[in-house]
């Protein structure tokens, strides 16, 4: 048994921060629900069925980065005929001051009223309402557009992901999902939609100022915008069918094996040598290096020593300066690794440029091209395996696809919080992940496909300067040090990401790194680390435990009885057969094994223990004594099941 920790205590080690999170609360008019959270209406639903996933007011700044609001007022108003919630707040030291205003009614009607009144000019790239579809019941569905001239027109939701704005000129939306007619109405600008599953946002976003207009903007001084978004909704859901949940069972073999775990390497991410002695121990033995030709010497040299310890493998990624030859600086790196003893499997070479986003119709970079560096490659590493795609979201990959290049392998990363950063949101990605790589899929044909970093926090940032600043670990979008990712949240989500490429056939991918902000060792950095901080003898993240269970796994298993709300992987070992489950549900849930074995639950009642030693799992993991097990979230179970299962 565990340690159960106070409240505050259990946050930290659930989340990483002691930024408390949002009350959220849930208010209704008739058979209509919503959720109050942090000022943004979400889950507007008739029934359990999810309508819209929210509407927000966000104010984000000329990098894309959310500014943090500070709220002046709230009220929350129960009414003869529904529910009325108010926020005021203020953003940049008052220089932009908003409210907010969303009223429920009996009626099926839904109205969000915003507006945002300027101090001073202020600069940005977006302030205004942002409504968010779910992705069930709209992916692939008919949807009827009325634009800004008033205009009729039946357009249909894309299915695979759409690297462009899929709707634009939007004034009205109307969708049927499941038995119930949703309109949606839109004033006070123009409105267009993006496909947010670009960045693992599990949603559809319509949202104002479209982006053939200039950016940033200034909002000017004492100028007050408004919007209006109306909601109708009539009809009745189908009814859902319910009954008792089935065991959580592993079945036979998939036609299918884990993809390799790679840790992301780059300068400052690798371990010392007692860091490394740990690693061996690990299992986890791959690098994926990202370098340039003039860092690579001193970054083969460290990586060099550390794969001579792990007798593991290399992979590269090489970032190139945009405005000299390919080759020479693909040379250089060549060399670099004779030098240190290296010989990468799998490289993939880009321009510096491509690290940035570009619209699919916009204004792409001059200089050297994805084309250039791949032929150069080809040329400096015969033996390797050369890649194509880019070294940052889906959605660069999305809009600079590799057609024509007769590449290895294919590849792109993903980050949690581009757009949002709170615990649900970055919890939902995961539902998005299927998607993108069934898109990949469908972009790279018969490519093999190995994934980079995939990870909560963002490596880089395409769409602004810099990433953001978290000295002091809060939720964050677009923060390279997310807190969650020492945290129990950031191993489950792993874990979950790793479920999700159950049936694409993906060869590869980094959850992680050795150190830093994607570390899986407990080193100090330059950012806050409550309880970390203080406490030296721990030595390894919640992460740590979940990719040493995984490392060497091989062929898939398949699994039955997993609630929808959790994500499970089943595999088959050196020593039998491993199954993992994690719940980022944010609620717990009672399953029942009908595999029997020895298991254990990494949550915040174990933190302590596992944190402090790396070989946790070895004693934790005891033999089941009872079918029924719950799991809070967020939290991670490990199973190593009998060989052969035993009826329940």
């Amino acid at each position: 048994m565990g340690h159960s920790p106070d409240s505050a205590l259990r946050k930290v080690f659930e989340t990483g921060t002691n930024e408390p999170s949002s009350a959220a609360r849930t208010i209704a008019a008739g058979d209509i629900s919503a959720i109050i959270d942090a000022g943004a209406l979400r889950r507007v639903a008739y029934g359990s069925l999810e309508l819209v996933r929210q509407i927000d007011f966000p104010v984000r700044d000329q990098n894309w980065g959310t500014l943090p609001p500070k709220v002046t007022r709230e009220t929350f108003e129960e009414q003869p005929d529904g529910f009325r919630y108010q926020r005021h707040f203020e953003v940049d030291d008052g220089a932009l001051s908003c409210s907010v205003t969303y009223q429920l009614r009996s009626d099926g009607t839904v109205h969000a009223i915003g507006e945002a009144t300027a101090a001073r000019d202020f600069i940005t790239n977006r302030t205004g309402f942002t409504l968010l579809h779910p992705i069930a019941g709209v992916a692939g569905k008919p949807v009827v557009v009325t634009t800004s001239a008033g205009t009729v027109q039946a357009e249909t939701m894309p299915e695979t992901i759409s690297p462009a704005q899929p709707i634009k000129d939007i004034a009205g939306l109307a969708f049927s999902m499941d038995g119930v007619s949703l309109d949606i109405a839109f004033s006070g600008d123009v409105f267009e939609m993006e496909d947010q599953r670009n960045w693992s946002d599990a949603s559809f976003k319509t949202y104002s100022r479209p982006l053939v207009e200039p950016f940033a903007y200034v909002i000017k001084a004492g100028t007050t915008i408004r919007q209006d978004i109306h909601l109708r909704i009539t009809g009745r859901p189908v009814p859902v069918k319910t009954g008792e949940a089935e065991p959580v069972q592993i079945g036979p073999a998939l036609d299918e094996a884990l993809p390799d775990i790679l840790l992301a390497a780059q300068a400052g991410w690798l371990p010392d040598s007692a860091g490394t002695k740990v690693l061996v121990a690990s299992g986890l033995s791959a690098l994926l290096l990202r370098t340039t030709a003039d860092d690579a010497a001193t970054d083969l040299t460290r990586a060099g020593a550390a794969l001579q310890a792990l007798s593991g493998s290399l992979d590269l990624e090489i970032v190139l300066e945009d405005n000299a030859p390919a080759l020479p600086q693909l040379e250089r790196v060549a060399s670099a690794c004779r030098d240190a003893g290296c010989r990468p499997r799998h490289l993939i070479a880009l321009p510096k440029a491509y690290l940035k986003s570009y619209q699919p119709g916009g204004q792409w970079p001059d200089g050297l091209s994805p084309y250039d560096a791949y032929i150069a490659a080809r040329q400096a590493f015969p033996d390797a395996r050369i890649g194509s795609g880019m070294l940052s979201n889906f959605t660069e990959f999305n809009r600079c696809r590799p057609d024509g290049l007769p590449s290895d392998f294919m590849t792109h990363g993903n980050a949690a919080i581009v757009h949002a950063a709170d615990d649900a949101s970055v919890a939902q990605t995961i539902e998005t992940l299927p998607d993108i790589f069934r898109s990949a899929r469908a972009i790279g044909a018969n490519r093999s496909y190995r994934l980079g970093l995939a990870a909560i926090g963002m490596r880089s940032n395409p769409y602004g300067e810099a990433v953001s600043p978290n000295p002091d670990q809060i939720r964050l979008t677009m923060a390279t040090w997310d807190p969650r990712a020492r945290a129990l949240f950031g191993a489950a989500w792993a874990v979950a990401a790793l479920a999700k490429t159950e049936g694409f056939a993906i060869e590869a991918m980094a959850l992680a790194a050795p150190i830093g902000p994607f570390g899986i060792f407990a080193a100090p950095g330059p950012v806050a680390r409550p309880w970390f901080d203080d406490h030296e003898e721990a030595s390894v993240y919640p992460i740590f435990h979940a990719l040493r269970f995984v490392a060497g796994g091989g062929q898939r298993l398949q699994i039955t009885g997993i609630p929808t709300e959790l994500a499970a992987l089943a595999f088959a070992s050196k020593t039998g057969r491993r199954m993992m489950i994690a719940n980022l549900s944010g609620k717990p849930h009672r399953i029942r094994l009908a595999d029997t074995g020895r298991v254990a639950c990494l949550d915040a009642d174990r933190f302590e223990a596992a944190v402090r030693n790396p070989d946790w799992l070895k004693s934790a993991l005891t033999p089941v004594s009872t079918p029924y097990v719950d799991l809070v979230s967020p939290s991670v179970l490990f199973l190593e099941a009998e060989d052969t299962p035993k009826a329940q």
